[in-house]
């Protein structure tokens, strides 16, 4: 479109010959002098052009950066109604879960980041997928391995995730919980802490038992996501930790803690 030299008017100016056009700028030449106007905003209440086609085409362009605008101001909207709605969840009594996963299975679960909630072992539901009634977008689910030549005693933290934002496992009839995008920790086997001294200090209570997932409390959740900032060395991987942890705080309305003498996180 080839606006300089199009006859023009103003609402307030009167006629006017478009002089000059540099991107966002307009300048129009009228009888008591040269104006520059914002394109094409201008065009939207005091500017019309004589060239019916052009003016068509500019008010298309405003109509199309009208939409644009309130589908930017929607989206806005709706990424701050979520937040809210994320940041109002409740806490609940034992809302987080720890997963046994086989060892044959950790290659592919570091690739898809989903794991089983496992089969209802008997009743009515026998063999139906377990439903992770509690879990909710502020539950961390945390990963552990027990090897064929390893001890129960021994089991290890092998990783963290949160669930997805818009996961809630009373809805969740296929069984399978997928890892939140950004909010998820990998270790490396030489540094996988023992899992069983953060439950309990009695050995004859480190049972597993046949079920894929136990669930377990929000201070001891918290305290596991806070030690695995300790494990890991690379200054990335530390940073996206470091993330994961504020985000887990923020969600479950803990204070976050920089050291392991900051105070205590209630139950």
């Amino acid at each position: 479109m080839q606006l300089i030299g199009q006859a023009i008017r103003h609402e307030t100016f009167g006629p006017g010959v478009v002089t000059g056009w540099d991107r966002n700028i307009l300048t129009v030449c009228f009888s008591t002098g040269d104006k520059k106007f914002l394109y094409p905003d201008a065009f939207s209440k005091f500017l019309t052009l004589r060239n019916r086609t052009m003016q068509d085409q500019i008010q298309g362009l405003l109509e199309t950066r009208r939409a644009e605008k309130a589908a930017e101001q929607l989206a806005r909207q709706e990424e701050q109604e979520r937040k809210s709605r994320l940041l109002s969840l409740k806490p609940s009594p034992k809302s987080h879960a720890v997963f046994h996963i086989p060892s044959a299975q950790e290659r592919d679960l570091f690739s898809v980041w989903s794991v089983s909630t496992g089969t209802y072992l008997s009743g009515l539901s026998k063999g139906a997928p377990r439903i992770p009634d509690r879990l909710k977008p502020n539950s961390l689910c945390l990963l552990t391995s027990c090897g064929h030549s390893i001890q129960e005693q021994e089991r290890r933290v092998i990783g963290a995730f949160m669930v997805e934002e818009d996961f809630f496992g009373n809805a969740c009839r296929s069984g399978m919980v997928t890892a939140h995008p950004a909010y998820r920790i990998a270790l490396k086997p030489e540094k996988r802490p023992a899992f069983w001294p953060y439950l309990t200090e009695d050995p004859a209570k480190r049972r597993w038992g046949n079920t894929a997932f136990q669930y377990f409390s929000l201070k001891t959740a918290e305290r596991i996501l806070f030690d695995l900032l300790e494990l890991l060395d690379m200054p990335q991987e530390r940073e996206a930790a470091a993330r994961f942890y504020r985000y887990f705080c923020q969600i479950n309305r803990i204070p976050v803690r920089n050291s392991a003498e900051d105070g205590s996180i209630p139950d």
